[in-house]
């Protein structure tokens, strides 16, 4: 409701296209620019007065801007996603930015930084109000009413977060929201969760993790080789027998001493670029794998519990490593590699919400479609249940 989802689309698409077209102009700029200077290495004035250099140098930084400008926008969605789901998932009509602070590890500042300019791009559906004094975020026309499925008892908004019924006990609670002219329950199915880690656990998380290793298996393998490419270029430098073989040898084209160290040479800067950019990546792959590794810990300790609430400082990892281990949770979700749970702040506490099921437009009782005005009065047209109880529209 609050992500802008054709725009989302779109924008990881182009993030692809400009991926491959920000490595391709990087790798073929600097390639440039080197082979300039490897050619021009005795004259370095001639060099950076070829007619090729300037096209070369504007290359390297447009590719470089096409890389940063992929990896920003890739975290500014990672984020946008995590505020709607956090919207999305609120029973309250306003958000405090130190609440939404806390839960997603930002500073205030740049929460609300973030926020004023995803309205434009990313998000919809909110505003920034004054109550009380102090700048919170105001949801679309918001109105919540919290009631108990076993037994139909009113729930406060406080208690559904306690995920009991004060009446009858049962934790099999519910919220239905009005949100404009858009209706939607949120409701807790813990129990097909439970011993099942796979159900916390992001699509293919297993394949993905798999797919990691594999890519690190080859990345070092290419490593070695360029590794022992660069090691034989070095050791044939100096080597007076490979450079009379290489000069006598009428397929190479190469007809002096200075030739050969120059091919040599590229040789050299071609393995080492290609090694740089293979650490890059198995840094960053690595980086991402401990999240992975995060999401199948807390899966398994998701799967064991049936509240549908559970404070942050239980989870393993942060009681064993500290409030630091946050990090990696948060990484986890905004990646996809956990599923059916997030954060959130109630009263000044961070808790996982487990398995929160948010059904759009549609009856909690016989799931049929709702058309139609949508008031206080409004009754399913199917099941006849009452859906709207006591909301009203603001």
């Amino acid at each position: 409701m609050y992500l802008r989802n054709g725009v989302m689309k779109f924008l990881k698409v182009k993030n692809v296209l400009l991926f491959i077209a920000g490595v391709f102009f990087l790798f073929a700029g600097i390639y440039l620019i080197s082979d300039l200077l490897i050619y021009y290495r005795n004259d370095l004035n001639t060099a950076l007065h070829a007619k090729s250099m300037p096209g070369a140098i504007d290359w390297a930084i447009m590719g470089t801007a096409f890389v940063l400008i992929v990896f920003l926008s890739r975290k500014l969605m990672g984020d946008a996603r995590f505020y709607s789901s956090y919207f999305e998932g609120s029973l309250y009509g306003r958000i405090s930015f130190s609440d939404l602070a806390k839960a997603s590890g930002k500073p205030v500042f740049f929460v609300a930084l973030e926020l004023f300019f995803f309205r434009f791009i990313y998000m919809k559906k909110y505003s920034f109000v004054s109550d009380e004094g102090r700048k919170v975020i105001e949801l679309f026309s918001k109105k919540t009413l919290c009631e108990c499925k076993n037994c139909g008892a009113p729930v406060e908004k406080k208690d559904y977060f306690v995920g009991v019924c004060n009446y009858c006990g049962s934790s099999d609670v519910f919220a239905k929201v009005l949100a404009g002219d858009r209706f939607y329950s949120i409701s807790s199915d813990v129990k097909k969760g439970h011993n099942r880690p796979a159900f916390y656990e992001g699509k293919n998380l297993d394949l993905k993790k798999k797919l990691f290793l594999v890519l690190l298996v080859v990345g070092l393998g290419v490593v070695a080789i360029c590794g022992f490419m660069i090691a034989d270029s070095l050791s044939n430098y100096n080597n007076k027998e490979y450079i009379r073989k290489q000069i006598f040898d009428s397929s190479n084209n190469i007809l002096s001493v200075d030739a050969v160290h120059t091919e040599l040479i590229k040789l050299i800067l071609f393995a080492s670029v290609l090694i740089i950019i293979l650490i890059v990546l198995a840094l960053r792959r690595l980086y991402k794998f401990f999240f992975v590794s995060e999401a199948e810990s807390c899966a398994i300790f998701f799967s064991k519990n049936e509240h549908p609430f559970i404070p942050t400082e239980e989870i393993p990892s942060i009681k064993a490593k500290g409030k630091g281990k946050m990090r990696r949770v948060r990484g986890a979700l905004k990646n996809g590699y956990l599923s059916n749970c997030t954060l959130e702040v109630h009263d000044g506490q961070m808790d996982v919400a487990l398995a929160k099921k948010i059904v759009k437009d549609t009856c909690p009782s016989c799931a049929s479609p709702i058309t139609g005005a949508v008031d206080e009065d409004y009754t399913c047209q199917v099941c006849g249940n009452r859906i709207m109880g006591v909301l009203e529209k603001k």
